[in-house]
């Protein structure tokens, strides 16, 4: 076995364990959000899907690391913002958006509370 080839299969194996880690946070999320979902149908199963919700999930995430990817290649750059009120569930979407993008090139940074001067401002 050459070094090329070792490093092949080493990379190999590595990206099947990654996908394996992932399968298993995704069945995890499954397990969390039903109890979650289930409420906001309110029982009277006229509610989301939970498989429709997790196929459009990653479907989107798909989409964003697509993006960027665009994003990276050409040298741009992409600022997202997020307002709301305490506990208006703005954690968990960033959360959910960032979730399958590449973490050194997507940051997250949280800014303190405007000041009395900046609140003025546009």
């Amino acid at each position: 076995m050459t070094d090329d080839q070792s490093l092949t299969d080493a990379s190999l194996m590595e990206t099947i364990r990654r996908e394996i880690l992932d399968s298993y946070d995704e069945e995890i999320e499954l397990g969390f959000e039903e109890d979650r979902l289930d409420s906001l149908e309110g029982g009277t199963g006229s509610g989301l899907d939970r498989r429709f919700y997790f196929r459009e999930l990653l479907r989107l995430q798909h989409e964003l690391v697509r993006l960027q990817d665009w994003v990276q290649h050409n040298k741009l750059r992409v600022v997202v913002l997020f307002e709301g009120r305490d506990s208006a569930g703005k954690g968990g979407v960033i959360k959910r958006i960032t979730q399958r993008l590449n973490p050194r090139v997507c940051r997250v940074a949280a800014l303190p509370a405007p000041s009395e001067r900046e609140r003025t401002q546009w």
